[in-house]
């Protein structure tokens, strides 16, 4: 009960013109999710809008967004998380927008404002989009600011001005906070001192959640680690019901074979970028904003779980866009000496991760839910 609102309003409407119909709100919060696949198509196309190849590198990012068994599992549900992440994959569009462009206007910024606001009313996952936003405000002053093969000294002054020059575009930050502010004195005067979201007040009295203290006291410190990894990588590809359908070992090995490569081989796409003329600085400074949201992702996650037992791939999902891009750039550029198959890389993923979701469905998560 201590989830901010905003999704369960807005979801009213279909709650009541359904009589309530679990079917209609879960197609309900499904519609929304898919705002996440479209803002990750547009994303790239944002980043890479002078490279004839962005329409195809766009569709693999959002072929990975929207096809990821277990993230199209969640969807598929009736829970806030299509909401936040709907909302977080706007602000992070705004971002990268306001980056690339040369003087963004003030509609910009008030509708990052409005967008982060919303955010802070559905999810604590959300959060992040405040400081994706401060960031995005920091980087397109810099991007305005510098100056082509400028000394050392000048890029930190650059810099230094690009902080402060945001500053003056931070109200659109006010206007999120003041979009937030109902919630939270609501909580303040509910859970009582600064404990504007209630996960104080729920540290408190949950009940049977193991405390990561108590996990590593049992099985020790290697033993929480490598069910950390495991759990969290196995559940972030398909781990489905409550965590409780795992599916057969060598799907993962799949799995971890296809990280690992689509990994090594956006690093080599990373060394060789300088090299490309697509890849301009504001290019870099919008890649720099996803890394950053994919750092305090991490950081989120990590927190988390240093106090409780939480070992969920969905808590990584705020990140999901930033890893889409980073797997599309590396497989496009391992594809650069084959036109075709650059061109059609996409669609064959879409159909493979097509495929997986639909034997899994039949196969794994209906006879392990006994549909």
């Amino acid at each position: 009960d201590h989830q901010p609102p905003l999704f369960y309003a807005v979801s009213v409407p279909v709650f009541v013109l359904f009589n309530g119909s679990l079917l209609a709100l879960r197609l309900f919060s499904l519609c929304i999710g898919a705002v996440t696949v479209i803002c990750a198509y547009a994303i790239v196309c944002v980043l890479f809008a002078k490279a004839a190849f962005a329409p195809a590198l766009a569709a693999f990012a959002a072929a990975f967004v929207a096809l990821l068994p277990q993230h199209l599992h969640i969807m598929a549900g009736y829970n806030n998380d299509s909401l936040s992440e709907a909302l977080l994959a706007l602000t992070v569009l705004t971002s990268v927008r306001l980056i690339m462009l040369s003087a963004p206007s003030r509609r910009h910024i008030f509708i990052l404002g409005v967008l982060v606001g919303l955010g802070l009313t559905t999810k604590a996952q959300a959060y992040l989009a405040l400081p994706v936003a401060a960031l995005a405000l920091v980087l397109a002053k810099w991007a305005a600011s510098q100056r082509q093969s400028a000394p050392l000294s000048a890029q930190v002054t650059d810099g230094i001005g690009a902080i402060l020059g945001s500053l003056r575009q931070a109200w659109g930050l006010v206007i999120a906070g003041l979009i937030g502010l109902p919630w939270w004195l609501r909580n303040m005067q509910l859970y009582g001192g600064f404990d504007v979201l209630g996960l104080g007040r729920h540290n408190e009295i949950v009940i049977g959640q193991p405390t990561t203290a108590e996990w590593v006291a049992k099985k020790g410190l290697g033993g929480w680690l490598s069910e950390l990894f495991q759990v969290t990588f196995q559940s972030y590809w398909a781990q489905f019901g409550w965590m409780s359908i795992v599916i057969d070992r060598r799907f993962y090995v799949a799995f971890l074979a296809f990280t690992l490569i689509s990994t090594a081989l956006f690093f080599v796409w990373w060394a060789q970028r300088r090299q490309m003329p697509h890849h301009g600085p504001r290019t870099a400074l919008g890649l720099t904003l996803l890394a950053a949201l994919g750092a305090m992702t991490v950081a989120a996650f990590v927190w988390y779980n240093l106090q409780f037992v939480q070992f969920q791939g969905r808590y990584l999902y705020t990140a999901l866009i930033p890893l889409a891009v980073a797997f599309a750039l590396g497989w496009h550029h391992a594809m650069r000496r084959w036109a075709w198959a650059q061109r059609w890389l996409w669609l064959a993923f879409t159909l493979a991760l097509a495929a997986l979701d639909i034997y899994l469905l039949l196969r794994v998560v209906l006879p392990g839910m006994g549909g």
